[in-house]
């Protein structure tokens, strides 16, 4: 409402220099002093300054907020997702309405700022028009109406033309961040880079064509706008002193207040392009909340619940499906039958695309199963309990991200960080300092130890190893197998594995190989015993 105000005081304080200042001419003209006037215009032009300065800086900051406070919404809403809603849309796609759809939804907040001071001068002029001349006001309203609404018909037009232009925008970041990621590939081959290289040209032409087409209709209002308001100025000059009896000083005045009407007219017909792009982004930002809710879990009741301590999981006919693919092919998963106690050292085994990692997310509740039921310690994990349920997992996915900073409990454990940089062997290549890593351009080995080294901190009941092996050296791989497992094992951690070295079976309480999803054999390694549950010790 102060923004509001500040704006409408902006445009009357403006319209109103403009009378100020006609009637200074014309009292000069009739040889009177006009020494009056001067204080009341510079005092007048000194408050739309005020309001126009405290307007934009205040507009700016209430939009910004606005563009804060719906990224952390959209975040927050995310978070509260499905693991498969965010590989669905796409990190791109989803960075894209985050940055971009918010921000140009934030943006006409500004623009419907400065609409409505244009509109609030427009009105003032047009009152002033009507006090100078009936006629003249008449014939600038119907200009004025016929320019505003063929304008408004162009944007008409291009409201389509600008929902795709914004999707190949899309498309585009996509294309260019999947180029920088995939530099290494595309470097080794000359006819690959020029293939996607023409596959980037491809959108940059149909980009080009959407917003060329878009520009030629935008232009054409503009200047069709242009048009009316210069018609404005003839149709005073030329045509009203036909209709209306008029003195040379009354017309340099209507002169005056359509010239300066001209920048207000402009002003409100530019906006409209600006809320023609917010419609898009609200439409896009709500249909990607709803695809967010129909996905969206329960908060936990109470906020914060916390779970027993771990003693066993069990999934119970557990199934869940992909929707089909381009190619019209699918995964099934399950139904899966699967016990884990406390304490127990688990190696999921199979081929490619067998489901190992698919039942890791599901097991995570990353994935929402679809048939089936998760129990921890014999009781079913409801959808409030959900978020308090994958708290008791660390994990080190074969996919992972390695943030650079240490972030939630462990940023107050930056000494047990480094205990465990060193001890896996990355004390010359980073460090933690000031809460951050030195760096993390590392080794994609280097990384994954780094990553378990962070999950290390998180000290959870039960830790999940995503091919943790498979990008280590011999060395490594061996005191991974044989001394790492097995300390988190006298720890008292429940350890699930998915791994091919079969060399290193033996680390298991029990292998389970999967193929086309389900569970086809179980066994425990020969010369292994039943594992006992040990009472949980710290971390180091």
């Amino acid at each position: 409402m102060i923004l509001l105000a500040t704006s409408l005081t902006a445009g009357v304080t403006q319209s109103l220099t403009l009378a100020v200042i006609n009637e200074a001419v014309a009292t000069y003209g009739r040889g009177q002093s006009n020494a009056l006037h001067f204080p009341l215009v510079v005092g007048m032009i000194g408050v739309a300054i005020a309001a126009g300065y405290f307007g934009a800086v205040r507009g700016h900051v209430v939009s910004t907020r606005m563009a804060i406070r719906l990224r952390n919404t959209l975040l927050d809403r995310l978070g509260a997702a499905n693991l498969l809603l965010v590989e669905r849309v796409g990190s791109s796609a989803l960075h894209y309405h985050i940055m971009s759809t918010i921000g140009n939804l934030a943006g006409a907040y500004g623009t419907m700022l400065g609409f409505v001071t244009s509109v609030v001068i427009l009105a003032c002029n047009f009152i002033y028009l009507g006090w100078l001349s009936p006629p003249g006001l008449l014939g600038a309203v119907i200009v004025a109406t016929i320019g505003v609404a063929f304008h408004f018909r162009q944007e008409r037009l291009n409201l389509e033309r600008k929902r795709r232009l914004d999707v190949l925008s899309n498309e585009l970041g996509a294309r260019h961040r999947e180029a920088l990621e995939g530099y290494k590939e595309l470097r080794l081959s000359e006819l690959k880079r020029l293939d996607f290289r023409a596959r980037i040209d491809r959108v940059n032409d149909d980009t080009l064509s959407e917003g060329l087409e878009v520009t030629k209709v935008s232009t054409v209002g503009d200047l069709a706008t242009h048009f009316f308001q210069f018609l404005m100025i003839v149709i005073i000059v030329f045509m009203l002193p036909h209709f209306a009896t008029l003195n040379a000083v009354t017309i340099m005045q209507l002169m005056t207040a359509i010239l300066v009407t001209i920048g207000p007219l402009s002003g409100a017909v530019g906006a409209i392009p600006g809320f023609t792009n917010a419609r898009i982004a609200l439409s896009n930002l709500h249909m990607l909340q709803r695809e967010i809710e129909i996905t969206r879990e329960q908060p936990a009741l109470p906020p914060g619940r916390q779970l027993e301590e771990f003693r066993s999981l069990e999934l119970r006919d557990i199934e869940f499906s992909f929707g089909r693919d381009a190619a019209g092919e699918t995964f099934h998963l399950g139904p899966v039958n699967l016990q884990i106690g406390r304490g127990e050292v688990v190696f999921l085994v199979g081929g490619n695309g067998s489901g190992k990692t698919v039942l890791l997310r599901v097991l995570t509740a990353l994935y929402h199963q679809s048939k089936g039921a998760i129990l921890y310690n014999g009781v079913e994990v409801g959808q409030s309990d959900r978020q308090a349920y994958r708290e008791q997992f660390a994990a080190v996915f074969s996919e992972f991200h390695l943030f650079r900073e240490l972030l939630g409990a462990a940023t107050q454990r930056a000494e047990d960080a480094n205990y465990w940089i060193e001890r896996l062997g990355l004390g010359e290549k980073t460090k933690i300092r000031n809460g951050s890593f030195s760096t993390v351009a590392l080794s994609a080995g280097q990384r994954k130890r780094m990553a378990f080294a962070l999950a290390m901190l998180e000290d959870r009941a039960l830790y999940v190893l995503d091919e943790y092996g498979a990008e280590q050296d011999p060395e490594q791989r061996r005191r991974f197998y044989h001394e790492l497992v097995p300390h988190l094992q006298q720890l008292g951690k429940t350890v699930i594995v998915v791994t091919h070295d079969d060399a290193y079976f033996d680390a298991a309480d029990r292998v389970i190989k999967m193929d086309f999803g389900r569970i086809v054999n179980e066994y425990r390694p020969a010369g292994r015993a039943a594992p006992s549950a040990p009472p949980a010790l710290a971390v180091r």
